[in-house]
């Protein structure tokens, strides 16, 4: 974590996601067709990530292997991604859009932060690992900031119940697949060992409780500026 190695990759992708909004900025491309782009650009890393992921089973031929099933969070998002360039039901895509973004600014950017896979540029897995996590970062950049999707207060508690559901499901598969030590939305243990507030000393409850919480006040903090532009703008448009 945060070696030479990991801050050339941070400033590779910061780089790359300035790069590609002022080039969408310029050339005005629809927000439909950078989604539809997102959208294939995961679905081959995606691919990618499962031709790494694969082992042999006891019954004969290739499975995938099950700790890396799409249970974690930003795994779910690129289902998410996919599933909203889908469908044309308006409601449910703004609603779902709304839920990406802060979930995409906090578990991809985490995910960055503290890349379970290690920064060595000489290993495949790891080159996967950040493009995808990116990719996430720039399409959660590109929703709040140039699509400009619903981020108000009541989208908020949405965001927060739509959280509650993924968090049941991850914590349902944990257990499912407990022989395996999954740890789907780090919700077992904690992402790494020695972390300030995110660790078992006091227990499993009270780590829960505190990831519980640092979540809440993150999606809080990622849509607080939000918020404060929306409600700008409509007192400016009340004036007028």
């Amino acid at each position: 974590m945060f070696t030479t190695n990991h801050f050339i990759w941070l400033g590779a992708i910061a780089l790359l996601i300035a790069l590609a909004l002022i080039v969408l900025k310029k050339l005005k491309i629809s927000d439909r067709a950078v989604g539809k782009a997102v959208m294939i650009t995961l679905i081959i890393l995606k691919i990618f990530h499962m031709s790494l992921s694969m082992k042999e089973s006891e019954f004969g031929g290739y499975i995938l292997n099950q700790t890396q099933l799409s249970f974690h969070l930003c795994s779910i998002m690129i289902y998410t991604v996919i599933f909203t360039n889908m469908i044309n039901n308006k409601k449910v895509v703004d609603t779902l859009k709304s839920f990406m973004v802060p979930c995409l600014f906090i578990g991809a950017a985490m995910a960055l932060l503290i890349p379970t896979e290690g920064a060595d540029p000489t290993v495949p897995r790891v080159w996967q690992y950040m493009l995808i996590h990116g990719v996430l970062v720039f399409y959660g950049i590109y929703l709040a900031a140039v699509e400009r999707v619903d981020l108000s207060f009541r989208a908020y508690f949405n965001n927060l119940k739509l959280l509650l559901g993924v968090t049941l499901i991850a914590f349902l598969m944990n257990s499912v697949l407990e022989q395996y030590e999954t740890n789907f939305l780090f919700l077992r243990v904690p992402p790494m060992d020695n972390l300030p507030l995110l660790n078992l000393d006091n227990g499993w409850y009270v780590y829960f409780l505190t990831l519980a919480a640092i979540a809440c006040v993150l999606v809080l903090l990622v849509q607080l500026p939000f918020m404060a532009l929306n409600a700008r703008r409509k007192k400016r448009e009340l004036s007028q």
